[in-house]
């Protein structure tokens, strides 16, 4: 893999596989080796990869066995190539939510605001993880609902929510 954190590889390292990151760069090199072209591909970057491994599996060292506190502090304060405070805040929550809580990405993304609305902080703030999200009633997420600013059809979103929110998904270590 061209990474070394997110949630694929949470879930890979949770099925016990040796996970090895790979410099981009590196793999831009080998990539060299079987095309003359600079055109990238799927096709061609997964068997670049699989190659990598396979001649030089002794240049490249597998990620360390980290304990759980370990991966999730690397997720939750992770690496900054921006200074502090450039990135715009909607761009910054999105983007840690995709790597923490992709199901609540995916539960507002049909809304106007998205993650910026006043429904989804509500909730957010409630329930700020996966766990306590799903363990809403119908009674609590109306309230949310209503302190978001919600007037009509709190029932029907209600049930949508509760829905979307308890949908199985790759998740990062507690």
């Amino acid at each position: 893999m061209e990474t070394s954190r997110g949630l694929l590889v949470a879930c890979l390292r949770a099925t016990g596989r040796p996970i090895y990151a790979i410099h981009p760069m590196a793999a831009a090199r080998y990539r060299d080796r079987h095309t003359v072209t600079r055109k990238e591909s799927d096709h061609l970057d997964a068997m670049v990869l699989a190659n990598i491994l396979s001649t030089d599996r002794a240049a490249h060292r597998p990620l360390p066995d980290d304990s759980e506190l370990a991966q999730a502090v690397a997720v939750l304060a992770p690496p900054s190539r921006m200074p502090y405070g450039t990135e715009p805040r909607p761009n910054k929550l999105r983007s840690h939510l995709r790597e923490y809580f992709p199901g609540f990405l995916a539960a507002f993304q049909h809304k106007r605001e998205g993650v910026s609305g006043s429904i989804a902080r509500a909730v957010l703030a409630a329930a700020p993880t996966p766990e306590q999200t799903a363990k809403l009633t119908r009674t609590h997420l109306g309230t949310l609902l209503k302190k978001g600013g919600r007037e009509r059809g709190i029932e029907t979103e209600d049930e949508r929510l509760r829905a979307a929110l308890r949908v199985p998904q790759m998740r990062q270590p507690n």
